[in-house]
Formats: structure tokens, sequence, C-alpha cells
């Protein structure tokens, strides 16, 4: 029997396999033994496989496709007997996951029973031919198996019956409340590609707490079976907070930024300061041409996502790496600090030769935290830790569902955290927090919500585990360093008498909003025992929905076109939205409101007829001529601290239709 010679070929070329080669996935293993084959003259199938009991591949043994015997089926004799192809070949490479992740060749056999196939010609066995046709492909400049190069920019097939589903759902939405947003791609051939959609609340929300964005994409990590993404921001509570939703059957780059441009339309014109995406240079290049003065970051939460997927091996084979990883990209706030730990996993864990790690690592300036402290993200690092909404609705994403269902899921969803930040806001706006007789920490919960002034109270009180030591002065400048006692590492403070502004290196609140503890340290040193008022961000505050969300509009007095129209119903959702979540705070609040809205109506009526922009003074059927509708209900909301928790959801609900 013909047995494979390589008596041409040096004692070990790098395309032979040999014990303990060691490869990052199965796929990377059977490329290299498939590569191997077509050199030698034979074709490669997958054969025994071994798992762990968490599912993942321990070991696979790939075989020459003449491998074993072909087995007869007892009771049936075919019409036309195949002829025999399998020969009962030996030759094979086994390979082993490692307790880095990465899978080892731990039994190699080069020997062959049966003549070889030349290798001019073993392009033609089937385990190469897939290889023959991208090659093709490429000499005619034209993508393998595919006759529009379009659908291959489309990572996901729409299932029969989706376009309908959320079509139905769209309108549905739009009918019930005329200030839902929705917008429909279609592709150059007539096929839905995309669907974006946000209602009144979300848009509202956003004038808000839209300065930082996430753009989360997680439905690649989590595998949902459907491309729905989420453009999500972080409320005052510290709250994740939906702005729009999306479904994606198309990924390109025209398709995303057709997706950014309308996501601004929807939010009248605004983009956010920082928006953070996953690792995709589709979503870039997006970005670059829709956005260009918002600054991007990878989030480095979608970062840890794909480290699971990517890493799956480690994670699963390891019971510490998963907290020294998210140790790693999550706590490492300086330079140094990160790349010390950083270089200490990949040794810890054998991992110096991960492509993934290291390209990863390459990348680090646009992800890590120590490069971008200079960017304001909100800390929305800290609640996309907590709560991943997208896996929330994983279930339901699934192909072999229908869509309409998850929609009533989503909804759901959405109004269950509605209600959560209604009653966040009732807690802040009525519960008096026992905090130490210091006049900082009062200032402090007089202002913020109780869950940033727990972030406040903390690093407040890290402060006197600090040094302080005066550097100089320049007129009214002073210079100052700071030392954390248990890290003894330095941060340098700078602070201007004349305008009482305020600089750490450690750049916390540039990143998070928060002063840090090595300020509050210089802040004491000086005998300044109040935060100066531009350092407590209105995001943050109790009130910080409270007061106008959008500059001023002027509409000419003439009938308008569609657009204008849309942007005063929208700018009017806003303002009225606004009303609505005070007034629903209270029976009496709500009542009042209930009572006015027909003689505010009739009001209305009465300016269209007569075209003017005079509104006359309301006539409120009370024993109190307050100085306006909104401003009387602050006043009454703010001095009330009955809170009917059933009254808040209800209203919520029912107001303009939320």
């Amino acid at each position: 029997m013909g047995v494979a010679e390589h008596a041409d070929v040096p004692p070990n070329p790098g395309w032979i396999p040999h014990l303990d080669m060691q490869f990052d996935n199965e796929d990377a293993a059977y490329a290299f033994y498939n590569s191997y084959a077509a050199c030698v003259g034979f074709s490669v199938r997958k054969s025994k496989m071994w798992t762990t009991s968490k599912d993942v591949l321990a070991a696979r043994t790939l075989v020459c496709s003449k491998q074993g015997f072909r087995q007869k089926k007892k009771g049936f004799e075919p019409k036309k007997p195949r002829p025999a192809t399998r020969t009962g070949c030996s030759a094979c490479m086994t390979i082993k996951i490692t307790p880095s992740g990465r899978y080892r060749v731990t039994e190699f056999v080069p020997d062959h029973n049966h003549l070889l196939a030349n290798p001019s010609t073993a392009r033609l066995l089937r385990s190469h031919r897939a290889k023959v046709k991208e090659r093709i492909a490429g000499d005619s400049g034209m993508p393998p198996d595919s006759s529009d190069k379009h659908q291959l920019k489309r990572r996901k097939a729409m299932p029969v019956g989706d376009a309908g589903a959320v079509l139905e759902y769209l309108q549905r939405m739009q009918v019930e409340n005329p200030s839902f947003f929705y917008a429909v791609r279609v592709d150059g051939n007539d096929s839905i590609a995309n669907f974006f959609w946000a209602d009144a609340k979300s848009v509202m929300d956003y004038q808000y707490f839209g300065d930082v964005v996430c753009f989360d994409m997680t439905y690649k990590a989590c595998d949902c079976g459907r491309p729905f993404a989420l453009f999500v921001g972080v409320n005052n509570h510290k709250q994740m907070i939906i702005f729009g939703s999306a479904l994606l059957y198309d990924e390109s780059v025209e398709s995303l930024r057709w997706l950014l441009d309308t996501f601004k339309d929807a939010m009248r014109g605004k983009q956010p300061k920082t928006v953070l995406t996953d690792q995709c240079m589709e979503i870039t290049d997006a970005l670059v041409a829709a956005w260009p003065r918002t600054t991007h970051r990878i989030c480095v939460w979608h970062v840890y996502q794909n480290a699971m997927m990517h890493l799956n091996q480690v994670f699963e084979g390891s019971k510490t790496f998963a907290h020294d990883f998210g140790q790693c990209i999550f706590d490492c706030e300086e330079e140094e600090e990160f790349v010390y730990a950083w270089r200490a996993m990949i040794d810890k864990y054998d991992l110096d030769d991960n492509e993934w790690l290291a390209k990863l690592y390459e990348d680090r300036l646009t992800w890590a935290l120590p490069y971008g402290k200079q960017v304001f993200c909100a800390d929305i690092k800290s609640s996309l830790q907590k709560e991943n909404l997208i896996s929330l609705l994983k279930k339901h994403l699934s192909p072999q569902q229908e869509l309409l269902p998850f929609f009533e899921h989503y909804d759901t969803l959405l109004n269950e955290r509605r209600c959560l930040e209604l009653q966040a806001d009732a807690h802040a706006g009525q519960n008096i927090l026992k905090v130490p007789p210091l006049r900082m920490l009062k200032q402090a919960a007089n202002v913020y919500t109780p869950a940033v002034f727990k972030l406040f109270q903390n690093e407040f009180e890290m402060y006197m585990d600090c040094m302080v030591y005066h550097c100089g002065d320049a007129g009214t400048i002073s210079d100052y360093k700071v030392i954390v006692d248990e890290k003894s590492r330095e941060h340098f403070v700078r602070y201007d008498s004349s305008d009482s502004s305020i600089f750490c290196s450690c750049k916390k609140f540039e990143s998070a909003g928060i002063q840090c503890r090595h300020v509050f340290k210089v802040l004491d040193y000086r005998n300044i025992k109040e935060l100066p008022p531009r350092y407590i961000l209105k995001r943050w505050r109790k009130d910080a929905k409270l007061g106008a969300v959008t500059d001023h509009h002027e509409y000419p007095s003439a009938d308008s076109s569609k657009s204008l129209i849309a942007n005063r119903d929208n700018d009017l959702c806003c303002i009225f939205s606004t009303l609505a979540a005070r007034a629903a705070k209270t029976v009496e609040s709500f009542t009042f409101i209930e009572s006015q809205s027909e003689l505010l109506l009739e009001q209305v009526e009465h300016i269209l007829q007569t075209r003017t922009f005079e509104i006359p003074q309301l006539t409120i059927a009370s024993s109190i001529q307050p100085r306006n509708l909104i401003e009387s209900v602050v006043e009454s909301l703010n001095h009330d601290n009955n809170t009917d928790t059933n009254v808040i959801i209800s209203a919520a609900n029912g107001i303009l239709g939320f």
C-alpha cells in the first residue's frame, strides 16, 4: 500500500504538524491540518470530539477522509451501490485543550494506507473545494457564492414574517401616540433592511441625559437570534434608560450611518458628547461621517462581553480568570497599574500567543480606562455591569419564535423601568438622608439623588486617608501634591482662588462628573467647606428633569411644513411630559392638571382660530392665582410629601399617552 513519503522535505518544515503545536481554537487547527493535507494529497474530515460538562470542546480528532469503513444498513440494499471509498486509513491529528484555553497537538499519525492524490489535483478533493471557489471568486473580482454583493453586508437574514410584525407594531404605536417616532430603511433591492423607533418619553429622556450614549450591539456576543440593538444611557439615579431601539438586518457602513442620522433626527438634531460602542470598524466609520463632533470610545463593558466569547475556553477552564480580567479592565485607572496588571494576567494564564488579546492590547488607547480619563462617560460602565437589557430579552428574540410577542415583552420591560424611575424620583424628593454634620456632605445630600450621593460620600470619606503637600503659588494659582496612603500614588491638584476652579490629575470629575478625594483634601486644607456650584452637574441632581430641556425655537406664524409641525410636536411633548411626571407624584397635583386640561385646550383652539401667538392668561378655578400652570404645580410638588405609588404609575401611563 502507498504511504506518504516526503523525501525532498526537511525533517520538520513549518507546514507539517508535530506534537505540542498549539492553536487558538479548533477552526485554526482544522485550517492548518487541511492546508497540510492539500500539500500531501488527501482530504480531511472531523471525527471524534469530547466536551466538558459546560459544553466546551475538550478534544477533537481530525482524520483522513478514508479513515474507517462504511457501515452497511441492515435490511437495506441500494439499487446502485456506491463504490467503497474508505480504506481504514489511520492518518490523523488530535488536539486537546490546555489550561490557557488553547489547543495542543497530542497525537499526529502521518502514514496513509492508500495512494495519495497528486498535490496539483488535490484541490478537487472535498475538504479543499471551498478554497478553490474563494480563489476563483477572487480572480473574477466577485465575492464567493454570491451574485449580489449587498447580501454579504447583511449578517442576519430576515425571518419570514418579521417585516410585517415590526410594521404592525410600529404603526399601532404611532396610532396610540402620534409622537411615537419610527423609520424604515429599504436597501437597493427594495427590501426592508433596518428599523428604528423611539417614543416621546425616550426623546424627552435624551434631552436630559443624552450627553453620553452607549450603542449596545451585544446581540452578537449574546448570540441572539435577531439583530436587536439599543441606544441606552444613564439617568440621575444611575439607572439604565432607553433612548431608542433598532433591528439591524444590514450592518454595512451605509446602513449604520443611516441609523445614526435617523437617531439624530428623532432626538431633534442633538448629538451626544460621548458615544460608546462595540469593537466594530463599520460603526467607527459611520460615526466619523455622521457624528464628527462626538467623542467615540470603545465601551469597556463590551470588551468584557467579547472576551467571554473569544476566550470562552479560558473563562471556563479557570475559576479565577474572570475576576483577574475584570479587575484589569474595570478597576485599573492609572496607566502603570493597568500595564502591570495586564502583563501579570498574560503570564499567569500563559496567554502570550493569544492573537485576540494581543490585538486588544494594541488597541488599548481606544477602550482602556487610563487612556480615556479626559472623556466624560457618566460612569456608565458601572450601570452596564449591573444590568444587560438585551440579555433580558434574549430568549424572546429566537428566530423560531414570532416577533410580535417580543414587542410585548419589550414594552413590559420599558414600562417597568420607567416605573422604577418614577419611584426613585419620589424617593429622592421625599426622603431626608441622615448624614454627618459636615457642610459639604449636607450640601451634596440636598442636591444629589441618593444613588449619586452615595458615590459622592464614598469619595468624600476617603479623603481622610490622603496626605497633602503645598507645592507653591503663582498669583492666584496654588499647586498641591496629594498622596493616597495605601497606594503611595501621587496626584496633582491645582486651585485658582480667582474663580474657585480646581483641577486634579486623576480627572475623575472630567470622566464621571463627581469630584475626587484629592480635590476634597485640598479644599479641606484651604478651609473651604462647600463645593463650588460649577462642580455639581445638573444631570446628577434631584431636579435634573426640571426646567427647559431645549433652546427656544422661533417658529413662523404662517402655515409651516410638516417637519416644523413635527418639531413643535416633539418640543411640546417634552414640555408636557415633564409636567406629567411631576404632576403624577400626588393625587392633588394630578387632579389639578386634570381639571385644567379642558381649559387649556379651549384656549389653544382660540389661538388657532385667531392665528395669534398671544396666549391669554389662564383662569384658575382656585382661591389662589398662581403665576402660571407649570410653576404652580412645581411649587406644590416641592412642598408636598404625600406620594401614592399607584397614582404615579397610572398617571405616568395615562397622561399624554405614556
